[in-house]
């Protein structure tokens, strides 16, 4: 039993050798035209073999991921560029996003779809599952990049050195809730959204007033919460510690946060959610235990999701759809050759307060 096993892992291996072969010779042809090093001069600088450097950029999955790592950080270094490896027109615009589960990102992806349409171009998704470097998530995923012609980056982390990265592939990409100096970065101003918030229910005339957040290491949410708590400050009413609540950023984190506030022996006037996603699960709450809103207590959220609509909830709108719209734009643009170059700056938009039924 043991020999047809191991014949087939021998042609299996042949098979890619024959193709890490083939690879090489093309890579040493269209690398000397383009001025960059051949795949055999960068054997000799960095010690791998050429059918090995080869390999981690064609079929990287199958290097092992230390190998696959310093050979990625010796091209890096060098100048190798892939340009010639990337060929555009697949039609596939990717966006990343790091909770599939979240309401914010599926009105994000609505929104960029829709944008989309009418144009030649598809979207892509990229579940990241957490917050992290998109340039490290690509590098160890190069495969990923032979499928898009342009990246949408949302609420993820990308540097100067990353930035560099994606030209040398000749990928524009473009940030949403998230700002890189070297690319282009399209905003919310959450502390002035924050201040505005807590100016509102200031001036409906609470006093016992709650913040429920998330992890205050997402710089989204501490803005949030530094505006809101700055303009409580200046309006002589500073955030009572046990009026601020951190939980989980879903909607059963908010229904989590807002019992414990409703637990509490005195109990806030009003509650604002950092997101509208938190506040339904707080609605939700509320609704079980027969406490009216706003006549018990008053609720305000942050985004202007469809759900604020449905709910009557009082909240700050992010304008989605204007920054999707703006993204794609952009993106095409570059893509079409209207815009040849990138654009650094960054654009942040001001949340405007949308008043609904939940703040009395």
């Amino acid at each position: 039993m043991k020999l047809p096993i191991l014949l087939y892992c021998f042609l299996y291996e042949s098979f890619i050798l024959f193709i890490d072969f083939l690879h090489f010779r093309w890579y040493r042809s269209c690398m000397s035209e383009q001025g960059n090093p051949t795949v055999k001069e960068l054997s000799k600088r960095t010690g791998f073999s050429a059918s090995t450097i080869s390999r981690v950029i064609n079929h990287p999955e199958l290097v092992n991921p230390e190998t696959r790592k310093a050979i990625l950080e010796h091209l890096e270094k060098s100048d190798f560029t892939l340009k010639k490896h990337h060929k555009r027109n697949k039609q596939i615009i990717g966006l990343t996003f790091s909770d599939a589960q979240s309401l914010f990102t599926c009105t994000l992806m609505s929104a960029i779809e829709k944008q989309l349409q009418g144009t030649p171009y598809q979207l892509l998704l990229f579940n990241l599952e957490k917050r992290q470097n998109v340039h490290h998530y690509f590098a160890n995923h190069l495969d990923y990049l032979n499928k898009v012609d342009g990246l949408i980056f949302s609420a993820s982390l990308l540097d100067n050195e990353g930035s560099q990265f994606f030209k040398n592939l000749d990928i524009p990409v473009v940030l949403m809730q998230s700002r890189c100096e070297n690319e282009k970065s399209i905003s919310t101003n959450n502390f002035i959204g924050g201040q505005d918030a807590a100016r509102f229910l200031v001036s409906r005339g609470y006093k016992d007033i709650a913040f429920v957040g998330w992890e205050p290491d997402d710089e989204h949410i501490h803005d949030r919460y530094m505006g809101f708590t700055s303009a409580l400050i200046q309006a002589g009413r500073p955030l009572q510690e046990q009026y601020y609540q951190r939980a989980p950023l879903s909607s059963s984190g908010g229904y989590e946060a807002t019992e414990r506030l409703m637990s509490l022996k005195n109990r806030p006037e009003v509650i604002f959610y950092g997101c509208d996603d938190m506040a339904a699960g707080g609605y939700r709450y509320l609704r079980e235990r027969d406490l009216r809103v706003p006549q018990d207590v008053g609720v305000m959220g942050f985004d202007d999701l469809s759900i604020a609509e449905t709910l009557g909830l009082t909240t700050m709108k992010q304008f989605v759809t204007k920054k999707s719209e703006m993204a794609v734009n952009y993106l095409l643009d570059r893509l079409s050759g209207k815009l040849t170059s990138v654009e650094d700056d960054e654009i942040s938009i001001t949340p405007k307060l949308v008043e609904r039924s939940s703040v009395r």
